[in-house]
């Protein structure tokens, strides 16, 4: 009886380890998440440099003036995370959310004069879809599209301006490695168009259009 007991209480683990990409199992991921340059609209926007592949990332830079190194450096941060839910509506074959978050800040220093710093947000929110390969138990290719749309809002020594609109639109594959039957180790490679939108005094509207490849890095939960 105890023993029959225990395999009661097992069985729900048993379908957690096993549910991978199956019909009815969840997935949620947790990835880097980089939105390349965004460069055309002054200094907050130029915190989410091309290089930037991580989405984390520290810094200092100085500049020359003719030849000689100026006081003056700037330190600069960032980070990005994105965050999916997905719901497997067939085997192998998942619809759902993602979520892009990243935050910039910078700081200029200059001796004698007070500093300058400046720092921007950009959310993103929108439907995902993923489609895996049956390559075995171990390792899973997929292929992923997404869409989503938000805003990118910035400061300026603590004075807040208006935020832009935006909208990506991407996709990717890459491999998933399970370490145990329920995690997924993720290394990929994804195609991004993100393009910000802001509405002019004038009465128009300015586009901005950049687009890239980005690494894909992260880890997945199945249940």
């Amino acid at each position: 009886m105890k023993h029959f007991t225990f395999l009661l209480m097992l069985l729900p683990l048993l379908g957690v380890l096993n549910a991978q990409t199956t019909k009815g199992s969840y997935l949620i991921g947790f990835h880097n998440y980089s939105p390349g340059p965004i460069s055309s609209f002054g200094t907050a926007y130029n915190l989410f440099p091309q290089t930037n592949g991580l989405g984390i990332s520290f810094g200092t830079s100085k500049q020359k003036y003719d030849g000689e190194l100026q006081d003056g450096k700037e330190n600069s941060t960032v980070l990005g995370l994105s965050i999916n839910s997905h719901y497997f509506v067939a085997d192998r074959f998942a619809l759902g959310l993602v979520g892009n978050f990243s935050f910039g800040s910078s700081t200029f220093k200059e001796p004698g004069f007070e500093d300058d710093k400046s720092s921007s947000t950009i959310f993103l929110l929108g439907p995902s879809l993923r489609y895996y390969f049956d390559t075995g138990a171990k390792t899973k290719f997929w292929l992923k599209g997404d869409a989503s749309f938000g805003s990118i809002s910035f400061k300026n020594n603590g004075e807040s301006g208006d935020p832009y609109g935006l909208s990506q639109f991407g996709g990717g594959a890459g491999i998933s490695i399970f370490p145990v039957s329920s995690v997924s180790i993720d290394f990929g490679l994804g195609y991004n168009v993100l393009t910000t939108s802001n509405e002019l005094s004038s009465g128009g509207k300015s586009k901005s259009i950049n687009s890239g490849l980005a690494l894909d890095i992260g880890a997945g939960i199945f249940f």
